[in-house]
């Protein structure tokens, strides 16, 4: 009975040291997801205002698609930002558990995710359900709404400590800035001629005839040897 007793203390006290805190970051992830969202579209009403007298053709639109996904369209590309509903830890190991900031109260590296991916227009567009999109960057977020962030180029050690202070609009806009320009400096590129010039009559009818070429910008296209590994998969 002793033991139950302590077993059910120490769930009690689990409760409060784990469970309350998912909850505050959860919570927390929400609140900058929201002003995220409003970074976001800031940013396009911006970009339309200023580029769409210059190229009406130059769509730049941004859509709230639900409660943990926007979306920011401009030319070709999209920058697809969402949340996760769950609160993470980082592996053991990583720098964040050497820092005076983790060690002085280890809960601080408990974080809720928000991302940041590229994918080309064209893949949400038409449904291609076999194109590839690239994480840019994902922002972590922790009890007291101070971030680090890991992702591509300057996204990737402009801020990989946690910051001094709680995320704003502010920064968030421009981490969206340095996340579109990476987007818009990453081309879409052709592979080799002889690795796609091959096709059957089954790839035809059924994977270009479903979704078109399956694609994406640091992929290029796949047929053939590509795509029969990945049926083999």
């Amino acid at each position: 009975m002793e033991k139950e007793t302590t077993n059910y203390q120490l769930i009690l006290s689990k409760l409060e040291s784990k469970a309350s805190l998912k909850q505050e970051i959860y919570r927390n992830t929400i609140d900058v997801f929201a002003v995220a969202k409003k970074a976001l579209s800031k940013i396009a009403s911006r970009l339309h205002q200023d580029y769409h007298a210059k190229d009406p053709s130059v769509e730049v639109a941004y859509r709230d698609a639900h409660q943990f996904e926007a979306e920011l369209k401009f030319s070709g590309d999209m920058l697809l930002l969402s949340m996760h509903s769950n609160v993470f830890n980082f592996e053991e190991g990583h720098r964040v558990f050497s820092s005076s900031y983790v060690k002085a109260d280890p809960s601080l590296s408990y974080c809720g995710v928000i991302y940041i991916h590229n994918f080309l227009a064209d893949s949400i567009k038409y449904n291609r359900l076999a194109d590839e999109g690239t994480l840019i960057a994902r922002i972590l977020v922790n009890k007291q709404k101070r971030f680090i962030v890991e992702g591509e180029g300057q996204l990737g050690f402009l801020f990989e400590s946690f910051s001094d202070s709680e995320i704003s609009e502010e920064i968030l806009t421009h981490i969206f800035e340095l996340a579109i320009l990476d987007c818009m400096d990453t081309d879409l590129q052709l592979p080799p001629y002889a690795a796609v010039k091959d096709i059957t009559l089954h790839q035809k009818q059924t994977i270009l005839a479903a979704s078109g070429y399956p694609t994406g910008k640091r992929l290029g296209y796949q047929f053939k040897a590509e795509a029969q590994q990945n049926n083999n998969l």
